[in-house]
């Protein structure tokens, strides 16, 4: 047995091996909430006779088909960093998503890119809470054809944006002004992992300062 003034390092040991084999395991459940999608998976709408599939790699934290709309929640593409949650519906058309981008740069919010075959409609939706009109929101068409709001698509009140009747590279953003760091995530979504490992090195710390202060007298 050790010595009692050698027991609080001991104790203090321990917590950190701890700590290290727990963060690990934190890290895996995490990731094992999460869904991935490959650019063979195709996420189809029967009734509407439309189909949705992603360019690249990507995952989400829930994909969900209701009222004929794909409900993606932390959503984020291999060739992004950021997670946003994205509502979309094809009706007559079949997309391919190419880019998405939620709070990306900042000024730009939301950002999504697809292809479009038929000319049919696009529904789309980032869940943004706050009011915007179409002086906000820019759509364009092969990436240099900009298209006028009423004339190829609209905005509803919800922030919906429909675009109709339009095929090949279609581009909608959404600019604000307000907070880049701001998202329509809950923060813990946002920042999950991060919260989790300063959550592990704070109680390592303060363990080791009581070890310290204890050991001293």
């Amino acid at each position: 047995m050790l010595p009692p003034e050698y027991r609080p390092a001991q104790v203090g040991i321990a917590i950190i091996i701890l700590g290290i084999v727990v963060l690990p395991f934190l890290l895996s459940v995490q990731a094992q909430n999460t869904i991935n999608f490959l650019p063979t998976d195709t996420f189809s709408i029967p009734e509407l006779d439309g189909s949705i599939n992603f360019a690249i790699n990507g995952s989400c934290r829930s994909a969900v088909l209701e009222n004929n709309t794909w409900i993606f929640r932390g959503l984020v593409l291999n060739n992004s960093q950021t997670r946003g949650n994205l509502q979309i519906s094809t009706d007559n058309s079949n997309i391919t998503i190419t880019d998405f981008r939620s709070n990306s740069a900042f000024g730009r919010s939301q950002y999504l890119r697809y292809i479009s075959e038929g000319q049919g409609v696009q529904i789309i939706n980032f869940g943004i809470n706050s009011t915007t009109n179409a002086a906000d929101w820019m759509v364009t068409l092969n990436r240099t054809q900009f298209l006028t709001a009423g004339e190829g698509w609209y905005l509803q009140r919800d922030n919906t944006v429909v675009v109709n009747g339009q095929t090949g590279n279609i581009t909608v953003i959404h600019y604000t002004y307000d907070d880049p760091n701001n998202s329509n995530l809950p923060f813990y979504e946002q920042h999950s992992v991060a919260l989790t490992i300063g959550v592990v090195i704070t109680v390592t710390i303060l363990v080791a300062a009581l070890i310290s202060i204890k050991t001293r007298r």
